[in-house]
């Protein structure tokens, strides 16, 4: 019986437990599947929580997971970084397995935790910090082995396909599908890691970096939200025959690469156009793999529950590797380097018909001092410097995919 420590009980630690307990007798019977929570870290024991557990399972002091030598795997759903960070190399040091689904301090510490792992002859796993349940990581790993991969798309974070849905179905404007995803407990009470794109920076950043070989970090890419899309962007957009989602994409060659999380206008031929609501959508190229997608659910209590369980499995059968699996490539950053043709809307005292003409390739929409137009093929840089320029700090870019 392999014994769990489990570091927060909020909903996916709470669905954890309840996988655990429902599918006890199945573990069980499967050989060296048999598993337990011994011990779950909590900051307050007297708050009354939906998931009820036997007497002297919680605790509020983390050097009792630590202590306990009947716990092998730490488990850690809390989403605090800096806390996270340090309990994990005190459970390296003690010979304890770590899954997490903390995309922050993966993305963060990413080098420094999978060499520590490595050395302390640990597992490090975080299956759940990229896309939940969707089991992209432990494919990329195989794929390295196999394959060079040289780019890593996707919509990677469910709160802004939400909403970006909405907008398109069903004409609404951002507040109110924010207030919808909201309402629903897609959307935090303050959302800006999603919306601002953060969320999404992160997970590219960890599949970037598995990728290529080499640290793509937080710093190496571009990012830009989706705060400032409009109904009337996503109306035009859509008379064309297109869908905004926001998409983080990373590109490497001869080891310089670009990497950037931009709202895009996606064609109905891409195989993103159709992601809808909270699903999240992985694309990997690969030099033998050939092009692999990987869709699901990105958020949600089971669903990530079970994205960090297939890890817990892993440890207890020893069916990944303990190895690093991050390489030690140089890549050069060449962002500035990206070009292609974009939508972009100036107004609100913008002074757009000061735009170079030469750069406008067509005329969506100029009335009541909001002009929008879409671009000749151009340099992102250029663009932005250009539009900035103009004097309105709402203005909005959306790159044609």
């Amino acid at each position: 019986m392999t014994g769990i420590g489990l570091l927060g009980f909020g909903t996916v630690g709470q669905g954890i437990y309840r996988i655990l307990d429902e599918r006890k007798e199945a573990l069980t019977a499967s050989p060296g599947g048999a598993c337990q929570v011994k011990l779950i870290l909590v900051q307050d024991i007297s708050k009354k929580r939906d998931t009820e557990v036997p007497e002297g399972l919680l605790t509020m002091n983390p050097e009792d997971i630590l202590a306990d030598e009947s716990i092998r795997i730490v488990v850690e759903v809390t989403g605090d970084r800096e806390f996270s960070y340090d309990f994990f190399l005190k459970a390296f040091e003690k010979g304890k397995h770590v899954v997490t689904a903390n995309k922050a301090v993966v993305s963060r510490y990413y080098e420094e935790l999978s060499r520590k792992a490595e050395e302390h002859h640990v597992y490090f796993l975080y299956e759940a910090s990229v896309a939940a349940g969707v089991p992209v990581i432990k494919a990329l790993k195989d794929q390295i082995r196999l394959s060079s991969v040289n780019q890593v798309s996707g919509i990677l974070n469910g709160t802004c396909n939400f909403i970006l849905t909405k907008m398109s179905e069903e004409n609404l404007g951002y507040e109110e599908a924010l207030q919808e995803a909201q309402h629903l407990g897609y959307a935090e009470s303050d959302p800006t890691a999603d919306v601002a794109g953060t969320d999404t920076l992160r997970k590219l950043r960890i599949l970037s970096t598995l990728a290529f070989g080499g640290s793509v970090l937080e710093k190496d890419i571009l990012c830009e939200g989706i705060s400032s899309i409009t109904a009337l962007d996503v109306r035009l957009l859509k008379s064309l025959g297109r869908k905004v989602k926001l998409l983080g994409e990373a590109k490497v060659e001869h080891g310089d690469f670009t990497a950037w999380v931009y709202p895009r206008a996606v064609p109905d031929k891409s195989s993103f156009y159709r992601v809808e609501g909270v699903d999240n959508s992985i694309q990997l190229d690969s030099s033998n793999g050939g092009n692999l997608s990987f869709q699901g659910p990105g958020a949600g209590m089971r669903t990530t529950a079970s994205g960090v369980l297939t890890d817990v499995l892993d440890c207890i059968l020893h069916t990944q590797r303990k190895e690093s699996p991050l390489g030690k490539k140089r890549l050069q950053n060449r962002n500035e380097l990206l070009e292609g043709t974009f939508y972009v809307r100036i107004g609100r005292g913008g002074e757009a018909e000061s735009f170079p003409k030469e750069y406008v390739a067509k005329m969506l929409h100029d009335q009541e001092g909001v002009t929008c137009f879409l671009t000749e093929k151009m340099n992102l840089k250029k663009l932005r410097s250009l539009v900035e320029m103009q004097g309105d700090e709402s203005f909005v870019i959306i790159a044609m995919a």
